[in-house]
């Protein structure tokens, strides 16, 4: 399935040579699901596609992996089937192209599909600029590829693990091993549909480890914070749900960077992960 129609205009802060911005591309929707007309009308409504296609393997992983091995363009764009792109999506990716730029995430939201995510995280940033410590900032640094301007090249030779979680900040890392830099939006450009999924809240935490990404005296760290964040949500959104998602997932991910690092001592290959 294809279809052609052409950009539309560019952000104005930080704007890219027309030369490099693609005509169309190839969109990569890892999903075993059919997808239905409204996601496609609204997939082409927002980014000129030039071959819009979906995997046939499980795992999000392998379904990267496969769908990446398809690509017959210069740039191409993971787009998940639970997210919506706003309107000023392609013009601010596209706005942050340069020869040495491999790949463009849209910063994203869960006010649309999780209050309590969005709630949780916009008291956090309140926090961390009241108080001027980044480190009471929610979010981990991590890749999010639901959303995300890929350049070809720069994915060359990966070969991702069949890992749960994590395959975002996989294929991130592969992308600067290979010499470019991966950017973030500064604007939020994608709502996220779905709820938070919690269960995999353990598996993050153990994977994360595993390449790299959290540490255990890090995540120590941010247990030790939960009771003052967790209160300050509560006074900054009023939303008891806000707090309680926050406890579970910490606590989650924290069993699982212990899990992680007791495994490291048994010399488990998973921890290698990140080494190509």
């Amino acid at each position: 399935m294809s279809n052609k129609q052409t950009s539309s205009g560019r952000v104005s802060t930080s704007r890219a040579n027309d030369s490099q911005i693609p005509a169309s591309i190839d969109v990569l929707v890892p999903t075993l699901k059919g997808l239905n007309n409204e996601f496609i009308e609204h997939v082409r409504s927002r980014i000129p596609v030039h071959c819009l296609l979906t995997s046939s393997v499980p795992g999000p992983a392998r379904a990267r992996q496969q769908l990446i091995e398809r690509v017959d363009t210069e740039w191409f764009a993971f787009v998940d089937d639970d997210v919506m792109l706003r309107p000023e999506w392609w013009a601010t990716v596209t706005g942050m192209i340069d020869p040495n730029v491999g790949a463009v995430e849209g910063l994203w939201s869960y006010t649309a599909g999780d209050r309590r995510v969005s709630d949780y995280t916009r008291a956090m940033a309140r926090l961390a600029e009241s108080s001027g410590r980044e480190s009471w900032t929610d979010r981990i640094d991590r890749a999010f590829t639901g959303d995300t301007l890929v350049r070809t090249k720069g994915v060359s030779g990966i070969r991702m693990p069949n890992i749960p979680v994590w395959e975002d900040e996989y294929i991130r890392m592969w992308v600067q091993r290979n010499g470019y830099k991966w950017l973030r939006t500064p604007n939020v450009v994608c709502d996220h549909l779905r709820k938070y999924n919690l269960r995999l809240a353990y598996e993050t935490g153990k994977y994360g480890y595993y390449l790299g990404r959290l540490s255990l005296k890090g995540q120590l760290r941010r247990v030790a914070q939960l009771p003052f964040k967790v209160l300050f949500s509560l006074a900054y959104t009023r939303n008891i749900y806000a707090g309680s998602f926050a406890v579970e997932k910490e606590l989650k991910i924290f069993k699982g960077v212990l899990h992680a690092y007791v495994q490291r001592r048994s010399c488990s290959p998973l921890y290698h992960l990140s080494r190509p």
